[in-house]
């Protein structure tokens, strides 16, 4: 298995898989919705972010979008690994583990002292992120205001 940065083609190809793959990585919490997608990944890919991929039997098996974290509240130059995605064909031979090692390490290459990344509860992936030194550091929570009653206490 090869695995390296993609090339521009790669990454139009690779744009328009992870937007396909958003609801499975999300849980379902977000529909793999063309627009939305776009919205979410260009800024991205425009700030610096890039794709590794995994090649395996001359395909792409995976990939990983890593890049910087603009969150204002790391005081330390932070990397992030925005998506993480192996196609079901290729899971469960350790190609997972294999892709975020070497995006890890392309980071601490980059000049980033820590990396982060977000994880949808009931998550698969989470116990590999454990498993890797990962923890968790906050929770983001949610309120449907549109289907709340105002007499919640």
């Amino acid at each position: 298995m090869i695995i390296r940065k993609a090339s521009q083609t790669e990454t139009n190809i690779l744009l328009h898989m992870t937007i396909t793959a958003m609801s499975e990585s999300s849980m379902g919490l977000i529909k793999s919705d063309y627009y939305t997608g776009m919205n979410m990944f260009v800024p991205v890919l425009n700030s610096g972010a890039y794709y590794l991929i995994a090649i395996k039997q001359n395909q792409i098996a995976g990939w990983a979008l890593i890049g910087p974290d603009f969150n204002p509240i790391n005081i330390q130059k932070t990397g992030s690994i925005i998506s993480i995605y192996v196609f079901p064909a290729f899971r469960s031979i350790g190609l997972g583990k294999q892709l975020m090692s070497n995006a890890i390490h392309l980071l601490q290459e980059e000049g980033y002292q820590k990396v982060q990344l977000n994880v949808f509860t009931g998550n698969p992936a989470k116990h590999l992120y454990r498993r890797m030194g990962f923890k968790e550091i906050s929770s983001i929570m949610e309120l449907d205001i549109v289907n709340h009653s105002s007499n919640s206490s």
